[in-house]
């Protein structure tokens, strides 16, 4: 929701955002021209904490969603999605996805897009649930950045607004991303034990880091998203494909279920279900859309 996205399937955008020259020498200063063009080409200011703030006053932020679709019968959430950031500036100024996001990173202003998220989805779920009594929602996944993770605070705010909404725990679904269990270990453990009881995990880009399971011993997980480049690849590079076959194995002996991201192609699609994989997502598979598009 709130760290800049990493791929297609990252909760915030469906690509990597345009990046500056930044030179060798040095790196920060490139960083820094990037984030002022960025600012002043989204926000038409030089003041884009403000802009951004004002833009979370206002509502001026969509939730899109991309299909997750299950391959496999008997998994148990037949119906699922991924929850995607966008900003009306966005495509005022003819930007790519989530071009707002390495600004807010570098801001600090993470953790407030997740709570505006947050607090969004179940709004949108309640009206939903008001609107079609006894409906089952489909499970949503939102993906929590780093900032988010270190605080504390933020689980206890979800589960003041999970009561507050009355929204099903089971349709909340937290996606965290490998190198965050890897390198802030100890906030994640936290983040899991406290919201556990409640909503899902769910870990992104497994295998973009290394293929090891070591990072999540201790852990209580319930779906795992492979690596995207993993997937992209399995009907071309055998290697790829073991990989693959090996993850999702050993997911099986555990009971985790998998979703096999960027599916863009027959090919990918079928050596997926050959495999046994349990879910898929992807721009072959559906493309992103305004909530309000869901069934």
């Amino acid at each position: 929701m709130a760290t800049p996205p990493r791929d297609k399937g990252d909760s915030r955008g469906d690509g990597e955002p345009l990046r500056g020259n930044e030179s060798a020498a040095s790196p920060q200063s490139g960083q820094a021209l990037y984030l002022s063009l960025m600012s002043k080409r989204l926000m038409g200011s030089d003041d884009p904490r403000a802009m951004l703030e004002q833009a979370l006053r206002e509502d001026q932020f969509l939730l899109f969603v991309q299909k997750i679709v299950a391959v496999k019968s008997g998994v148990p959430e037949p119906q699922c999605y991924e929850v995607l950031l966008r900003l009306q500036h966005e495509e005022q100024n003819l930007l790519p996805p989530g071009g707002f996001l390495d600004l807010a990173d570098s801001l600090g202003m993470t953790e407030a897009l997740d709570r505006w998220v947050i607090r969004a989805l179940l709004a949108w779920g309640a009206a939903r649930l008001t609107a079609r009594p006894g409906e089952r929602l489909p499970m949503m996944c939102v993906n929590v950045s780093q900032p988010t993770l270190a605080n504390p605070a933020f689980t206890d705010f979800v589960a003041a607004e999970l009561e507050r909404t009355a929204y099903p725990r089971r349709a909340l679904c937290f996606e965290i991303e490998e190198r965050d269990l890897i390198e802030h270990a100890a906030d994640v453990q936290r983040f899991v034990t406290a919201l556990k009881p409640r909503c899902p995990i769910m870990v992104d880009n497994f295998g973009g880091v290394r293929v090891s399971f070591e990072h999540l011993s201790g852990l209580t997980v319930d779906y795992l998203k492979i690596d995207g480049a993993i997937v992209q690849n399995i009907h071309r590079d055998p290697t790829e494909l073991i990989k693959a076959w090996a993850i999702n194995l050993a997911c099986q002996k555990v009971g985790m279920r998998v979703i096999a991201k960027f599916v863009e192609t027959r090919e990918t699609l079928d050596m997926v279900r050959e495999i046994e994989i349990d879910y898929v997502q992807g721009f072959g598979i559906a493309r992103p859309a305004p909530i309000a598009t869901v069934a």
